[in-house]
């Protein structure tokens, strides 16, 4: 097993597959654009756990930094392809030290959708706390 982070278009074509099961409404030419801006407005990161040559998991992550949780990591995609074989929890694990190593002392944070049941429930099994709501609306 092992984590391979997005360097460049190669990787991205091959890490697509896997995030379009998260994102099914993207197209490889949106995804490259958002990936794009957000790597380089926030430094965001795609990272694929591998296991026999196969991406078995990808995680998207940035670190942010505000007034509630101070420096910290917000985890915004995560998905992976075998359910119940243990790769999301391996993701999140990866998260959890690369937090430290980026000294995110608020921790960690991301949201998972009310609807995402299955998703809270990994997240909750994993040691996380539902602790807001998210709230979201359109401009005018």
């Amino acid at each position: 097993m092992k984590f391979i982070t997005a360097k460049n278009e190669e990787d991205l074509k091959l890490f697509f597959p896997v995030l379009k099961e998260l994102r099914p409404h993207l197209s490889f030419d949106e995804y490259l654009k958002i990936y794009q801006e957000a790597h380089a407005s926030d430094q965001y990161e795609l990272v694929a756990l591998v296991e026999n040559e196969k991406i078995m998991g990808i995680m998207g992550y940035r670190v942010l930094c505000d007034f509630v949780r101070g420096r910290h990591l917000y985890i915004d995609d995560l998905v992976s392809v075998e359910k119940s074989k243990g790769h999301g929890a391996k993701l999140l694990i990866y998260a959890e030290k690369k937090a430290q190593e980026l000294d995110c002392t608020g921790g960690l944070r991301l949201c998972a959708v009310l609807e995402n049941s299955g998703g809270i429930k990994f997240y909750e099994r994993n040691g996380w706390k539902a602790r807001a709501y998210a709230f979201v609306k359109k401009p005018l």
